[in-house]
């Protein structure tokens, strides 16, 4: 299609055109070369003026003989024709052919049959910055590449300061504009474990807890939440000399208490607070349980003071970076959430994690570890990081300062891309570092769904406890209503609703109810580790299966047995399974007949099952005895939901309590409700 043709001056880089029709701002256009070649050109500006439209364009270059592609050595000529270029030249000339390296992120704005894809080897040997203002489409597209990354089974750890990168998880619902994109639907959940040093906020996470066995002096006086004095730095330096680890902070302090100086105090008050975060252990998170082929590591700092986050930070990407370098982890991908908050531009104050970042970021590369910098202000973000990413993904940014940092450290920008961020569309990123020239994208929808989302505060309140007029199950599947009671509770979220419940069924329903079911969660330690259970309040259960509200039962009542019958518990849990009277005998003290009657007895009190004169724990015995094993990684929150019944509360939380309590300490517990769903055929 004829757009116009060229006028005026011409260089090897820019040249005017007449529009006559049809000519949009960063549309692709082409021109034929006196030697023999179509050249690309984009247009940068269109102006108006008396009638007359006049477009600006600057060239893109065009491809040699060998298909590299070339600037212009000599103009194009005054009067040659410039036409609408094809998706199949457009894609020749930028390369986005799509290879197995590729990482699918989007189309081209205004041509959907041009598929765009980053290069997943460039991105983790040189970086990738994403930069938008808030709500613009970062961590949407952050999630679409994290998609990307998994299908390829690169690992990959996420450092999370909202919590929201957990949606991985779960398939998206927006099935029909993914079938647009050649997409379906996908859950990573199999892929995706989260870890967090708060366990009570953040009760969908593992623990997370630093190595103590290599930390340094050097390390712990840089972590230390406060500076030191020339006079303390010599005091720690002489009360380290004298302690066998570094990470014995009682050993520290009980050194430090010795010492005549009146420095010592706060030094120990400071060393104290260290201590109290509990976040260093013996027994760390594996550095290859959380750098594994296949996976990715969310580490959710939600909730998380942010002095907290930062020794964090610094203290995980130190490991795993040294981990890297000495071969113990494979290649992989980190990506850094808000960024700014770790790496602030030094105007702005040193932070812990500042230092391991630049370093990061500076050798990262040879090393075969790639970062993603993802910020909302990227003023704020030190800039010889940014400078250093040659992958850069733009969203939205009005903030004059955030724009001037980004035409100061960001190669590529021209004066007319300067200016159009601004205008951006949300979900439209401008992408530098794929071709010399920025381009344009409509991101792709995300096959899971999306976790940055504002919360919608007065949709959570709306109609709640509303009683809702009963309909026939018919009209209830085709207007996508629940009859029953809207309630706002503290819940764990139904992986699925009920009409995606009846889309799964091949047999015709006849009425399909939600049952709310009470439960507690509990934050749990033992043995130094910590974990959350889940108990269903209705029948005791500690919950395994999220779906029906069951588990391993916990009804039992050690408070009643006599001390020989302790005495003979005491020893069957120690034995295991497999267990005779004269095992009990030899190993209690206790005569043979009474230690075959007190068996029997614990049996009928369900602490012991037996099966051909042969003994064992129960099952609630042995749930109580290995309650970590149980872990529940489920977050609950308030939510509105309409249900049909709500099962009634038969165990009273301090009677679990009390039980659970002399088989773990409980740190803390809060109400929570399950959903079950009955369906009638």
């Amino acid at each position: 299609m004829l757009l116009g043709k060229i006028v005026g001056k011409s260089s090897t880089n820019q040249f005017y055109f007449l529009v006559e029709s049809g000519a949009k701002k960063f549309m692709y256009v082409k021109s034929f070369h006196k030697e023999g070649y179509d050249v690309l050109a984009q247009i940068v500006e269109i102006e108006k003026e008396k009638g007359v439209t006049r477009a600006k364009c600057n060239i893109l270059g065009y491809k040699d003989g060998q298909g590299v592609l070339r600037n212009l050595r000599t103009p194009l000529e005054p009067d040659s024709s410039v036409e609408y270029a094809d998706d199949g030249f457009v894609r020749n000339i930028l390369g986005l052919e799509s290879d197995k390296n590729g990482a699918f992120i989007g189309v081209l704005e205004d041509r959907p049959g041009i598929k765009v894809y980053l290069d997943l080897n460039k991105i983790i040997t040189k970086h990738l910055a994403v930069l938008a203002k808030s709500g613009s489409g970062k961590s949407f597209f952050c999630g679409v590449l994290l998609e990307e990354i998994l299908e390829r089974k690169i690992p990959v750890v996420v450092i999370d300061p909202h919590g929201e990168y957990s949606s991985l998880k779960f398939p998206s619902d927006n099935r029909v504009l993914l079938k647009n994109f050649g997409l379906d639907p996908k859950s990573y959940i199999k892929q995706i474990q989260e870890y967090s040093p708060d366990i009570e906020k953040n009760p969908e996470a593992k623990i997370l807890k630093l190595s103590a066995n290599n930390l340094t002096g050097s390390e712990l006086m840089h972590l230390l939440p406060a500076k030191l004095t020339s006079s303390q730095i010599g005091l720690l330096y002489g009360a380290l000399m004298d302690v066998t680890r570094v990470s014995d902070f009682d050993q520290l302090m009980l050194g430090l208490q010795s010492e005549e100086n009146n420095a010592k105090w706060s030094l120990i008050s400071i060393i104290d607070y260290l201590k109290r975060l509990n976040i260093f252990s013996e027994s760390a998170t594996s550095i290859n349980e959380i750098i594994n082929i296949g996976k990715c590591s969310i580490i959710n700092l939600r909730g998380i003071p942010q002095e907290l986050q930062e020794i964090i930070v610094y203290k995980l990407v130190s490991d795993l970076f040294n981990a890297r370098k000495q071969g113990i982890v494979p290649p992989f991908f980190l990506v850094i959430e808000e960024s700014h908050n770790y790496a602030p531009e030094r105007n702005y104050g040193e932070v812990k994690s500042s230092s391991i970042l630049r370093q990061v970021i500076a050798e990262g590369r040879k090393f075969g570890l790639g970062v993603a910098v993802v910020s909302q202000r990227p003023a704020r973000v030190e800039k010889t990081i940014l400078s250093q990413c040659s992958t850069q993904v733009i969203f939205k940014i009005t903030n004059p300062n955030d724009l001037k940092s980004i035409s100061s450290s960001v190669e590529g920008i021209t004066s007319e891309t300067e200016n159009e961020i601004v205008n951006l569309h949300v979900g439209t990123a401008m992408v530098i570092g794929v071709t010399d020239m920025p381009l344009f994208v409509d991101v792709r929808p995300r096959r899971t769904k999306h976790g940055g989302e504002s919360i919608d505060v007065v949709g959570t309140f709306a109609d709640a406890k509303l009683e809702l007029t009963p309909t026939s199950f018919d009209s209830l599947i085709s207007s996508g209503n629940i009859n029953g009671t809207k309630e706002v509770m503290s819940m764990i979220k139904p992986k699925l609703t009920k009409n995606e419940i009846i889309s799964l069924v091949n047999k015709k329903v006849n009425s399909l109810k939600a049952v709310l079911v009470p439960c507690h969660m509990f934050a749990c330690i033992k043995d130094k580790s910590e974990f959350n259970i889940l108990v269903n309040l209705n029948n005791g259960h500690v919950v395994t299966d999220l779906e029906r509200g069951i588990g391993k039962s916990l009804i039992l009542n050690l408070d009643k047995l006599s001390e020989k019958e302790n005495r003979v518990l005491t020893t069957c849990k120690n034995l295991g399974k497999g267990i005779t009277p004269a095992d009990v005998f030899q190993n209690s003290g206790i005569m043979f007949s009474e230690a075959f009657d007190i068996m029997n007895n614990l049996v009928k009190k369900g602490f012991l099952i037996s099966k051909d004169k042969i003994y064992s724990l129960s099952e609630s015995l042995s749930a109580l005895l290995n309650l970590n094993e149980l872990a529940c990684y489920e977050k609950n929150e308030f939510l509105p939901f309409e249900f049909d019944e709500k099962l009634e509360v038969k165990h009273k939380i301090g009677d679990i309590s009390s039980i659970l309590k002399k088989f773990v300490e409980i740190k803390n517990s809060k109400e929570c409700n399950l959903v079950k769903y009955d369906i009638e055929y």
